[in-house]
């Protein structure tokens, strides 16, 4: 569960040492409740809403915004040519500069979805919105990146 954790952390924090602190935290808060584990409907679903509420709180108390999540998706493969390679890094790069540009529901959303495999109830719960709350966000953060990639990938063929 550590690496999900992480990667939540490393989607709202954008720097692997603060999101490697927030986890750490959380793993600590969570050792010492160990007895209430068995009350909790789901303890996935708690800790992902524990390391989104510290991620939430150190962000407003520093206004932390920088650059990080290096190697969160690995694009190398043995498979691939170098141009292959080189396209799905450049379609990597525009997602996540997409995914940084939306609004904080949205990434968060899209994060839990698309990239940690969450069902939208899972994310509700995570999140603490209603499940119709969920659809629209993910439908708008798709269809920003849709729209996004889509003028990138025109303006490439228009440059060919």
């Amino acid at each position: 569960m550590k690496d999900k954790l992480y990667r939540l952390a490393l989607r709202l924090l954008l720097n692997g040492h603060d999101a490697e602190d927030v986890v750490q935290e959380v793993m600590i808060r969570l050792w010492s409740r160990r007895e209430e584990w068995g009350q909790w409907q789901s303890l996935e679903a708690y800790c992902m809403t524990a390391v989104k509420n510290s991620c939430l709180d150190r962000l407003r108390k520093r206004q932390l915004r920088s650059v990080g999540e290096d190697g969160a998706w690995d694009v190398n493969s043995h498979d691939k040519d170098p141009h292959e390679k080189m396209i799905a890094k450049e379609t990597y790069m525009q997602i996540r500069k997409c995914m940084d540009e939306l609004p904080q529901h949205q990434q968060m959303v899209i994060q839990l979805r698309e990239v940690e495999g969450f069902s939208y109830n899972e994310i509700a719960e995570v999140l603490g919105i209603s499940l119709d709350q969920v659809k629209v966000n993910l439908f708008r953060a798709r269809n920003a990146i849709k729209k996004s990639i889509t003028q990138t990938e025109s303006s490439w063929k228009e440059d060919r």
